[in-house]
């Protein structure tokens, strides 16, 4: 099991990888439709007017940043691979907890930027629930990696057949024993 475990992590991670570094691409460009979406969201939230020169610096700057966090992302999915030694203690640690959390904020705040930057929800409301898998992807990595770090503090021969014994009940108080139910008025 854990084999195919490990497999759906390396697919869900790549999916990740490629989602931050594909939009870190037309970022550190300054996506004219990135810069858009950041002036309309001040505009529309804040009431803050941001310059396009600010906001093309604001989304070159996300851009990078993006990069980064993709080759981390790359690291931890090499680290789940090895299944041991330092990138794999990195892949399970608090500081790739913090990432995939950090991804699963970025991910639904720019797909909620796309309302927040047109000023309405609606039909942008769709825009959101299409890009549900930017930060549903790394919502799926974060349950994975807690699965992994919960199993790997176990003992060995903790997840065993033997450990999961169906507990037999035949000393519990049968249902005629049970106190008698108030009519409802």
């Amino acid at each position: 099991m854990i084999t195919t475990f490990r497999r759906i992590y390396v697919i869900l991670g790549v999916a990740a990888i490629t989602s931050f570094f594909g939009h870190a691409m037309w970022a550190v460009r300054g996506k004219d439709s990135f810069v858009e979406l950041v002036t309309g969201s001040f505009d529309n939230l804040l009431g803050i007017a941001v310059g396009t020169s600010t906001a093309t610096d604001m989304v070159k700057a996300i851009g990078y940043w993006d990069i980064f966090l993709s080759v981390v992302m790359a690291v931890a999915v090499i680290g789940v691979l090895q299944k041991s030694g330092p990138l794999h203690r990195f892949a399970l640690s608090p500081v790739m907890l913090g990432v995939w959390v950090w991804a699963i904020f970025w991910g639904f705040a720019t797909g909620a930027s796309r309302m927040s930057g047109a000023g309405v929800w609606y039909p942008e409301l769709w825009d959101l629930v299409e890009r549900g898998p930017n930060f549903l992807v790394p919502a799926a990595l974060l349950m994975m990696t807690l699965f992994l770090r919960r199993q790997e503090s176990l003992p060995a021969g903790a997840l065993g057949p033997e450990t999961f014994v169906v507990p037999d009940y035949v000393n519990l108080p049968s249902a005629n024993r049970s106190r008698q139910k108030e009519p409802v008025a």
